[in-house]
């Protein structure tokens, strides 16, 4: 994900990716977070996310450990959406969120489906057919 928009979610959504910038020996959120497609429902998760959190910390003062984000990344051509801890409803809308992400390109954020590409990837026709540049542009995006 651009820059940018990592650093809006971080910013939009502080307990929910409080541990964003941490160490990777405690927390795989240093990573970031998978494709700009995904940013909308991303966001869309995160601000039903946050409110929830904050419920737990008021009626849990006693205990600095709550809900936070420990892995946001793409796999298998979906979000994988991964708490520290939570309840039934946050682990419903993250599968909510889930299902949502095989329906949407990960690249542009258009309906799309899975598509075999060497691994599987949730992309519209367009990045479908313009896959090697797209990810030659992503490589590269990477490597700097």
């Amino acid at each position: 994900m651009r820059e940018e928009l990592d650093k809006k979610l971080v910013k939009a959504f502080p307990l929910l990716y409080g541990d964003r910038n941490a160490p990777k020996q405690s927390t795989c959120m240093c990573w970031g977070f998978p494709g700009d497609g995904w940013f909308d429902l991303i966001w869309d998760l995160s601000s039903k996310l946050e409110p929830i959190i904050q419920k737990f910390i008021d009626e849990n003062q006693d205990t600095e450990l709550y809900p936070k984000a420990f892995q946001v990344k793409e796999k298998f051509g979906g979000l994988s959406f991964y708490m520290t801890c939570g309840t039934d409803e946050i682990f419903d809308l993250i599968e909510e969120a889930v299902a949502l992400s095989y329906k949407t390109c990960e690249v542009c954020g258009k309906p799309g489906e899975e598509r075999p590409n060497g691994w599987i990837h949730t992309l519209c026709d367009y990045c479908h057919e313009n896959w090697d540049k797209i990810r030659a542009k992503i490589w590269e995006k990477n490597e700097t």
